[in-house]
């Protein structure tokens, strides 16, 4: 109910302060994103909002950030890796390799900085997370409980009710859009004759000293389960491991939940741990509510790396963006390029990008053709189950064609006694790049934004409808694109069948030739040659194209110095009217046989 802002006034003493302090009666303090819980995900999400001027607050009821990590894992190492030297000096490739740091614009805050361990101890998570917490100035409140969350429906929030959340103490938050980023931390429950007696992981002593010569039994043979094993192994008379499945082992299923180095495991049956959302990580039942982090592994759950900080980083700034284009009017970013450009950005980003190779077969780089695909944007890491609303969710437009860069393993890559390196897999051949197992780039090529539908009933297994043209890059097992034959040269002339264009580049001289003999010019002499953007000649260029009867010699000599400050050394632009290449000057000096 609402109150008069004149009634407190006329009240008997202390009725004022009684009002404030009801639960049932407290103002409630308004706020557009409210962030539940300070792990990881909370902590990145908070970063982008404050990136963006956004008014938020993050609510997490431990008096430090990263709490889970203060309990768990059980025996303190991490399954993420620290792996801090590479051979390169790219940080977007060095993020491939490292699993604990979280997306910022300081390097300070890279987690190489706080271990030398390859599998971290957890402590020196805890350490991370409290100094990117305080050094980057997240607005978040310790030691806050909140009790309860409830909706109260309003004709004007946008989105027809506003996100209640009490405190244990009385205080209450009005948000706009709710961001649950709390993890999971509901331990198994087996059910059977005497499970009473079972002690579970949550719980188990982590003192080898209290199994001493006991015959212990183990239910599960994930990375808990080992974990606990190691543990006790020099301890104990034996030790028996029960499971209902097989030894499922990372290296062979490529899932980073599965078992590695007997560190702590993923955990639960997929139905009773993660809640049901949709591919843009919002509610299912409850619009303006979204799942971050560890709980939004339900929509690559056993396929992608959704479920840990080296995916759900990625992730969460997926729906910072998907937020600032709904509530903000902000279109998700995009580089505009040349056409002549899009073979290189492809080529860079499948080399490079982190977001990208992670979370394969669910994040992807778009790429929107622009009218008679002169140009390009290139949009990175959309999630491509919403493929068919790209325009609604980006604020970009898709009428001329679209490209799509997916990270993908081969079919059969996954499950028992199956290895993506087996020898009868494609290598090496280009036109049998199809057949590659191991993660590798295809490229899909749409003349029209596929439907809903499409997207719905594509084909089974494959992460997106049927397109107009697909091509695989050939695996490698180095994850190296770069090899001018093997990669690039079979990529470009995909782009080039499916936009029927020449995307080569071109010396001044060969576009001015091509201006002679042909009706279309290639991309680059049109955005170059035409402008008067033509490479610059060289000596070593030039003597090239007298010994290949390209051109006449002539006399440097002959040269007409139309600057008094150029030298008869000096480079001097190819392409020109105003300064002619030498090609345009031999022509002149025969325009009579022309």
């Amino acid at each position: 109910m609402g109150l008069s802002a004149a009634a407190p006034l006329w009240g008997p003493p202390g009725l004022l302060l009684a009002i404030a302090l009801h639960p049932a009666l407290s103002v409630p303090l308004h706020r557009d994103y409210c962030v539940l819980g300070a792990g990881p995900a909370g902590l990145q999400m908070a970063y982008f909002l404050q990136r963006a001027g956004r008014d938020y607050a993050v609510f997490e009821r431990a008096p430090r950030p990263g709490s889970f990590f203060t309990r768990y894992p059980r025996h303190r190492k991490l399954i993420s890796i620290n792996k801090r030297y590479t051979g390169k000096a790219n940080a977007e490739f060095n993020l491939r390799h490292d699993w604990n740091s979280l997306l910022s614009h300081d390097p300070r805050l890279l987690f190489r900085h706080y271990s030398r361990a390859y599998f971290p101890d957890a402590r020196d998570m805890v350490r991370y997370l409290g100094d990117f917490a305080d050094t980057l100035g997240l607005r978040v409140q310790y030691n806050t409980t909140i009790a309860h969350v409830t909706l109260d429906k309003d004709r004007q929030a946008w989105n027809g009710h506003y996100f209640i959340l009490t405190e244990q103490k009385g205080q209450v938050h009005q948000c706009s859009v709710l961001l649950v980023a709390t993890g999971l931390s509901v331990p198994n429950q087996v059910d059977f004759p005497g499970s009473e007696y079972a002690e579970g992981y949550e719980s188990v002593s982590v003192n080898p000293e209290d199994f001493i010569g006991q015959n212990v039994l183990i239910l599960g043979r994930g990375n808990s389960a080992f974990e606990t094993a190691e543990n006790i192994l020099g301890v104990t008379n034996f030790i028996h491991m029960l499971s209902r499945s097989r030894v499922r082992l990372s290296w062979a299923t490529h899932y980073v939940g599965d078992l590695r180095s007997l560190r702590l495991n993923s955990g639960n049956a997929f139905g009773k741990k993660y809640p049901l959302i949709r591919a843009s990580y919002e509610s299912k039942g409850s619009r303006g509510l979204f799942i971050l982090g560890t709980a939004s592994h339900s929509v690559d759950y056993r396929k992608s790396a959704g479920g840990f900080i080296h995916g759900f980083r990625y992730t969460v700034r997926v729906v910072h963006r998907l937020l600032e284009h709904r509530h903000h009017s902000v279109t998700w970013p995009a580089t505009e390029l040349p056409i002549t450009q899009l073979t290189s950005s492809i080529v860079r980003r499948v080399n490079e990008a982190s977001g990208l190779y992670q979370m394969f077969g669910v994040l992807a780089d778009v790429i929107l053709l622009k009218e008679n695909s002169t140009a390009f944007e290139y949009l990175e890491e959309f999630p491509i189950q919403m493929l068919a609303q790209l325009e609604t969710l980006t604020g970009r437009k898709a009428k001329h064609g679209l490209f799509v860069i997916n990270m993908e393993y081969g079919r059969n890559f996954s499950g028992p006694d199956k290895d993506v390196f087996f020898d009868d897999r494609s290598v090496g051949h280009t036109e049998d790049a199809w057949q590659s197992n191991f993660l590798h780039p295809v490229i899909y090529y749409y003349r029209y934004l596929p439907t809903e539908q499409e997207v719905r009933f594509r084909p089974a297994h494959w992460p997106l409808p049927r397109p107009t043209a697909i091509h695989h890059i050939v695996e490698d097992f180095l994850t190296d694109w770069t090899a001018p034959i093997g990669h690039i040269l079979p990529l470009r002339r995909f782009l080039e069948n499916c936009l029927d264009t020449d995307l080569r580049s071109f010396y001044a001289e060969s576009c001015f030739l091509f201006a002679l003999t042909r009706q279309k010019l290639p991309p680059f002499c049109q955005q170059g040659y035409l402008r008067m953007q033509g490479l610059v000649s060289t000596e070593s260029l030039q003597q090239h194209r007298v010994e290949s009867r390209l051109l006449q010699d002539y006399a440097p000599t002959g040269r007409r110095l139309e600057d008094s400050s150029q030298q008869p050394g000096d480079q001097e632009p190819l392409g020109s009217p105003l300064a002619p290449g030498p090609l345009t000057r031999s022509l002149d000096s025969n325009k009579e046989e022309l």
